[in-house]
């Protein structure tokens, strides 16, 4: 028997975000309790510009058109039309095109969690000019609300005081109201 999707798929169709930093926009293709699809359009010389990786998300890249370095760990891939790359949890990575044409890549997420709600904000806060040169929300609160959605953690800092500080201030984030903001504000889905 086939999962329902999450929500509705009138507001899947209409789910598409952009972030200027980064200089990529999404789609949201399909979206379940156990995986989420969606397609990204990324700019000549956009992408990422940190290694970063999930503790329990499994990522999945596969190329439309274009090219797209992913970067693993220390070593960088080069992947083309129809090629894949995978990306277990725990692995350091990031992707960037440094082509002068567009890449267009879909990404299978495993177990996205809250990753479709991390997304939304993250966007958002990037399309309303709040989020710094590296990619990161300007505000503390809205930085750790969102890596923790997004099962984000950077290989620079270690784990342990990493995902302290996160669920310290996230959870100071929501006792504040600052999540109900940010999810009223920037996600038309909110998971339950």
């Amino acid at each position: 028997m086939k999962e329902n999707n999450l929500f509705d798929e009138a507001l899947i169709d209409n789910m598409k975000f952009s972030n200027p930093i980064i200089k990529d926009q999404i789609e949201i293709l399909e979206s379940s309790k156990h995986q989420l699809l969606f397609r990204t359009i990324l700019a000549a010389n956009g992408g990422q510009n940190q290694l970063h990786y999930h503790t329990a998300i499994k990522e999945i890249f596969k190329v439309r058109k274009g090219k797209l370095t992913v970067v693993v760990g220390d070593s960088k891939k080069v992947l083309t039309e129809g090629d894949e790359a995978i990306i277990n949890s725990g692995v350091h990575h990031m992707f960037l095109n440094v082509s002068e044409e567009e890449a267009v890549f879909d990404v299978t997420v495993e177990n996205p969690k809250r990753m479709i709600e991390g997304l939304q904000i993250m966007y958002g806060l990037a399309s309303d000019g709040k989020i710094n040169s590296k990619g990161l929300p300007k505000n503390i609160f809205h930085t750790v609300i969102a890596l923790k959605m997004l099962d984000a953690f950077s290989p620079k800092y270690p784990f342990v005081i990493q995902k302290s500080i996160i669920s310290l201030l996230s959870f100071l984030g929501t006792l504040f109201g600052v999540k109900k903001k940010l999810l009223d504000k920037y996600c038309l889905i909110k998971l339950t």
